[in-house]
């Protein structure tokens, strides 16, 4: 098996439009919508069998997604554990066991933040499976 695009790249990209990766008001952070986009225009996660066959794997476009984040809310001072809400968008609800496993080697149900998960249609890069926004608030860790 090929390996297209691994975890290599966990650092935010310019975003595609006319819009900040983050937006800081006071304490609060906002961050854009992350998926797991790479420099070179591909996303992490994509393999490709010896007969061609294009895998994705959801659980590591979760990770990179969530590092990216990370690597976000470190630029201003802040951590995971500042997140208060996250929004989650899936291109296939049947890969929500696999992202689910991999944010909870993030977050945990006690001290996580409140989360919304939604099926939409199609994400910019046909390849991309899985784009998170987040709500942090400095000092919010518990």
């Amino acid at each position: 098996m090929d390996t297209e695009q691994g975890l290599a790249q966990a650092e935010p990209l310019a975003p595609l439009g006319a819009y900040p990766t983050l937006r800081r008001h006071g304490d609060w952070l906002f961050v854009s919508g992350m998926s797991a986009r790479q420099a070179d225009g591909g996303c992490a996660g994509v393999t490709h069998s010896d007969d061609g066959e294009l895998q994705i794997d959801v659980a590591l476009q979760t990770r990179v997604v969530i590092e990216k984040i990370r690597a976000a809310l470190l630029s201003q001072g802040a951590s995971l554990q500042d997140c208060v809400s996250l929004t989650c968008y899936l291109t296939d609800m049947r890969d929500f066991a696999a992202y689910n496993a991999a944010y909870a080697e993030f977050f945990d149900a006690r001290n996580g933040p409140a989360r919304t998960t939604v099926a939409v249609h199609q994400l910019p890069h046909p390849h991309m499976r899985v784009e998170i926004t987040a709500t942090a608030c400095l000092g919010a860790a518990i």
